[in-house]
């Protein structure tokens, strides 16, 4: 797996590129401080864009769009939905908030690598909806039922991780999904709700 990172921030560049090569296993991680410095020839697996403060957004996020990747993820200070909506529009997999901590950020880029999207902010879509139970139980994976499965036994997600052999993170990840697909605002409610559609 091969993957670049964008970001004018030494620090933050060199925090994604551990993350890269530590955590998901790549092969090659180019570094670089700008989106001129990455040659179309590179064609990455997974491009992680870190939004300079001073661009603008929508302009900087359609530029990253254009190069070629597997694919794109927008690194930004804090969750926003507007610059989530932004990149979600241009193709974008995934919004990562500088403030999520090294375990989650590894595994939301393990699950946009896997193919889906990781878009914290829109749980924020879905709460303000009322949603229909049973489309929100349907739009759950298999492994998102059997998490919802152990929350409804008021397990911690440290006993959930444990109990179905998934790491922390991964476990975030699916309550996440989960409340955002039930537009519930905590995993009792959730757990609630769906018990309410069946």
């Amino acid at each position: 797996m091969r993957a670049v990172i964008v970001s004018s921030q030494p620090l933050c560049r060199d925090a994604l590129a551990a993350v890269a090569r530590d955590d998901l296993g790549a092969a090659e991680v180019v570094a670089v401080i700008d989106l001129t410095q990455v040659g179309r020839e590179l064609e990455p697996d997974l491009l992680v864009l870190d939004l300079p403060a001073e661009a603008d957004a929508g302009r900087w996020i359609a530029r990253g769009a254009q190069i070629p990747a597997g694919c794109h993820v927008l690194v930004v200070p804090h969750r926003d939905l507007a610059l989530a909506r932004l990149a979600h529009a241009q193709g974008y997999k995934g919004l990562l908030p500088k403030s999520s901590e090294r375990p989650l950020m590894a595994a939301a880029l393990r699950l946009v690598l896997a193919g889906g999207e990781y878009f914290p902010c829109f749980e924020e879509l879905v709460a303000g909806a009322t949603p229909d139970l049973e489309t929100g139980s349907a739009r759950l994976s298999n492994r998102q039922r059997e998490v919802l499965a152990v929350m409804g036994q008021g397990l911690t997600n440290k006993e959930i991780a444990k109990q179905l052999g998934i790491s922390i993170a991964t476990v975030k990840l699916h309550v996440q999904a989960i409340l955002a697909a039930t537009g519930a605002r905590n995993r009792t409610e959730a757990v609630s709700r769906l018990k309410q559609a069946d």
